[in-house]
């Protein structure tokens, strides 16, 4: 495996881990780079607004770790996915699997964040002794929520505890093409114990 491994390969990638180096005053993101590029990360599960992981440590049985995002109030998902559904080239993109910059932007525009603010936005545990947030056990965990987003943007959503199938109504006007856009795909769950 090469030292130096690519996350945030897409736009929305590169800004889930620009938000949190915003907010790494203690620079602790590259020691969980580390961890996340020699594979220490195990197991992973996405599961609206929920991340549990195991992190291989110093000590026999990997660490686990709990990540919780808020959920998107309901009124401002219907909001946005209202807004959204208007613009074909979102709706296009989104089918391929592709996040659109207009998505942030008309989030942005109806003050609806999509990307954490500020450490305390994520309710974090680690079972390791280190007290700092984030430990790089959760660190190597936010760098591969950025690898799995960089395959599915719908993880995006599934951090803030949006289903897919709430997308469907938005983007189904191929019938078959949006069900097989919005099927899991590999990511988001992987690994074991």
């Amino acid at each position: 495996m090469s030292a130096h491994k690519g996350y945030g390969q897409t736009w929305w990638g590169a800004q889930w881990l620009n938000s949190l180096s915003q907010i790494d005053y203690d620079n602790r993101l590259p020691r969980g780079r580390s961890y996340a590029n020699k594979g220490s990360v195990t197991k992973i599960e996405i599961q609206q607004g929920n991340i549990h992981a195991k992190v291989k440590g110093s000590r026999p049985q990997p660490y686990t770790v709990k990540i919780e995002v808020p959920a998107m109030p309901q009124q401002q998902a219907k909001t946005l996915l209202d807004a959204l559904a208007l613009d074909p080239v979102v709706i296009s993109k989104m089918l391929n699997r592709e996040l659109d910059p207009a998505v942030l932007e008309r989030a942005r525009m109806m003050k609806i964040d999509i990307f954490p603010a500020r450490w305390s936005d994520l309710s974090m545990g680690c079972s390791c002794p280190d007290w700092a947030v984030p430990c790089k056990h959760r660190a190597a965990v936010l760098y591969i929520v950025a690898e799995e987003s960089d395959r599915d943007p719908f993880v995006l959503f599934q951090l803030r505890g949006k289903k897919r199938e709430e997308f469907l109504p938005l983007l189904d006007t191929s019938g078959a093409d949006a069900a097989s856009a919005l099927s899991p795909s590999p990511a988001g769950s992987w690994g074991s114990s």
